[in-house]
């Protein structure tokens, strides 16, 4: 709660610091001490709401929601379409995705694959050759 005593609405916030939905309806990533002007705390009380709301990164880093898309779809919105309501069934499938448990050890193991066949196990990319019309083989 901020120190004034308001509850902050979770999905108010939820726009506000993970989709980037302003006041007005607009579109702008805000970092964490924007949006606690906004809602008239502090950036460490924010944190704080966020983790009881489970919308803190931990939570987002456990979900299966894909933030990323969300983002995107309310950054281009068209004009003339309200970004909250585009935010409402997003929020809701926000709080219905279930935590996921995060193999940090298989995701590390399957990104150094990733890089060893984009660049090679000794650090340095090489294009694959190309036959004489151009074209790689």
């Amino acid at each position: 709660m901020p120190p004034g005593g308001e509850e902050i609405d979770p999905f108010e916030l939820f726009c506000a610091y993970h989709l980037g939905i302003t006041a007005n309806d607009g579109y702008h990533i805000q970092n964490i001490h924007e949006v606690a002007r906004r809602f008239g705390t502090n950036a460490g009380a924010l944190r704080q709401t966020l983790a009881a709301y489970g919308m803190d990164a931990e939570d987002l880093v456990h979900s299966g929601f894909d933030l990323a898309s969300a983002q995107i779809d309310i950054m281009v919105a068209p004009e003339g379409i309200s970004r909250r309501e585009l935010a409402r069934p997003l929020y809701d499938e926000f709080k219905s995705t279930p935590r996921k448990v995060r193999d940090w050890a298989r995701e590390m193991e399957e990104a150094g694959r990733q890089i060893e066949r984009t660049i090679g196990s000794d650090g340095r990319w090489s294009p694959p050759p190309r036959d004489r019309a151009g074209k790689q083989s």
